[in-house]
């Protein structure tokens, strides 16, 4: 199994202990998620993005490296979810 595929399940199980689902081919969000959750959510992604800043430029292979690329592959499926259109305009990033 490849590090991308372990970084994937890695991925489902941190979306599915949030609550989250997946039915005919897309996430969904727990079904009593209110504004409180979608802003909590996305402090949880800015601390994650913090994080793996700060891991940026960290050795090839370390366990530092490891977790910024699990990090990503969450962040990624998450944004994805949050922002099926990509950034907006005039938004944050």
């Amino acid at each position: 199994m490849s590090e991308l595929d372990r970084q994937r399940i890695t991925a489902v199980k941190v979306l599915d202990a949030l609550g989250y689902t997946f039915a005919e081919g897309e996430w969904h969000p727990p079904s009593g998620m209110t504004a409180s959750a979608t802003r909590e959510s996305d402090r949880m992604h800015a601390l994650l993005v913090e994080r793996a800043d700060a891991l940026d430029g960290c050795a090839e292979g370390s366990p530092e490296a490891r977790e910024r690329e699990a990090i990503a592959c969450v962040l990624e499926a998450y944004e994805a979810k949050r922002w099926p259109a990509g950034k907006e305009c005039g938004g944050k990033g």
